[in-house]
């Protein structure tokens, strides 16, 4: 097979495929698991930067409302979206709903820690053990079968 002279068209055309980069980026192209990667951690980048650069930017919004509060004319309008903010926090509160999960939580840990709470008729474990038996097995249920 003849080579192509040095100054031959298809020369120039390697050479500035090379300089471009474009043989490399073919080769990334082949490696599906090189793309996706790479397409994941662009995902987690954007993602990351979109959510802090939008917490300091809404950050940095509220400290100006909260500045802009003392001015005539715009303080007013600030002065209620800070009330909004405010009163939101404050409705968000979710206390009551944790103490509650809590509770219940405990009592399901009581219900079910050791045999001797397996055995007592008082924390409902027997009902549950005669819908399912001893065996795990499905009995007949204590539930009336409704009307069809």
């Amino acid at each position: 097979m003849k080579k192509p002279d040095k100054s031959s068209p298809e020369r120039e055309l390697l050479r500035s495929f090379e300089a471009a980069g474009l043989i490399e980026y073919l080769e990334y192209l082949q490696s599906g698991k090189r793309v996706m990667m790479t397409n994941f951690k662009a995902g987690v980048a954007k993602g990351l930067g979109l959510t802090l650069g939008m917490s300091v930017v809404l950050g940095i919004i509220a400290w100006v409302l909260t500045l802009l509060v003392d001015l005539p004319v715009i303080g007013e309008y600030a002065g209620q979206i800070e009330d909004y903010m405010n009163e939101f926090r404050d409705s968000t509160n979710y206390t009551d709903e944790f103490y509650e999960m809590n509770e219940l939580l405990r009592s399901i840990d009581e219900n079910t820690s050791g045999p001797e709470a397996a055995d007592s008729p008082e924390n409902g474990t027997a009902a549950s053990e005669a819908t399912l038996g001893t065996e795990g097995s499905a009995q007949e249920s204590p539930m009336p079968e409704s009307p069809e």
